[in-house]
Parts: structure tokens; C-alpha cells; sequence
């Protein structure tokens, strides 16, 4: 199954989603800081990235734009509070894949990160 990373600074959510992913049969590692995060994402290889927008040093905005600046190509859902449609295109513009507003359901999270991973594996097909 999939290796993901959860990138999360509540720990009781984060943990919450790890397991349930888990669950899920998905492998995941988790990180709880911007900088955990680009360490993470220096050293290994992930089919999907979830990432919260605010979290601690860097967020995840910068922690996104980082990445794709360093030729990061995996998918990228955000995990966020925040629902304006500015705050939505900011994420999407830094190159997020899609978007999730806290709270949500983890079968909403589920079913985002198989959509986002099936369309990520026919691309790569096509």
C-alpha cells in the first residue's frame, strides 16, 4: 500500500490519523514541525504528502513551497482551518493537490487521498 507522511503539530489529530491510516493499510510516517517535515521529505520517499497549514517555525505553506522549489512532485492535501476562497487558492498556488478544512471526517480523508492517489497513478501511466 501506500507510504505517506502526515505532517500534523496536534498531536492527539495527528495520532488520530496515523492510526486510522494505519487501519487503512496505508504505511505512514509522521512529522510534527515545518522543519521535521523538509527533513522528512529530504530523506525519504512518499506517495502522499498530508500537510497542516499552521505549524510550528514554518508553515505549511512555506514548508509546500519549499519542496516544489526543490523538485518535490508528490500530491499534497492540506489539512486546514481555514475556508475562505483566498485561503484555498494560497494553498492551491503554493501547489497543493487538494484541500481539507478541519474538522473532518477520516472518511472524508480517506476517500481524498485514494482519489488524489488514483489520479496521481494514471498520470504517471499516461
Amino acid at each position: 500500500m501506500a507510504n505517506l507522511l502526515v505532517v500534523e503539530d496536534d498531536e492527539n489529530l495527528c495520532q488520530t490519523v496515523q492510526d486510522w491510516l494505519i487501519f487503512e493499510k496505508y504505511t505512514v510516517e509522521v512529522a510534527t514541525s515545518g522543519p521535521d517535515a523538509l527533513e522528512q521529505l529530504s530523506m525519504n520517499v512518499f506517495d502522499l504528502i498530508v500537510l497542516d497549514w499552521f505549524l510550528p517555525d514554518i508553515n505549511g505553506i512555506d514548508v509546500l513551497r519549499r519542496y516544489r522549489a526543490a523538485g518535490g512532485r508528490t500530491p499534497v492535501l492540506m489539512l486546514t482551518g481555514q475556508d475562505s476562497n483566498d485561503a484555498r487558492q494560497a494553498g492551491l498556488d503554493a501547489g497543493a493537490d487538494g484541500y481539507i478544512k478541519k474538522p473532518f471526517k477520516l472518511q472524508e480523508l480517506s476517500a481524498q487521498i485514494k482519489s488524489t492517489l488514483t489520479l496521481n497513478t494514471e498520470r504517471k501511466i499516461t
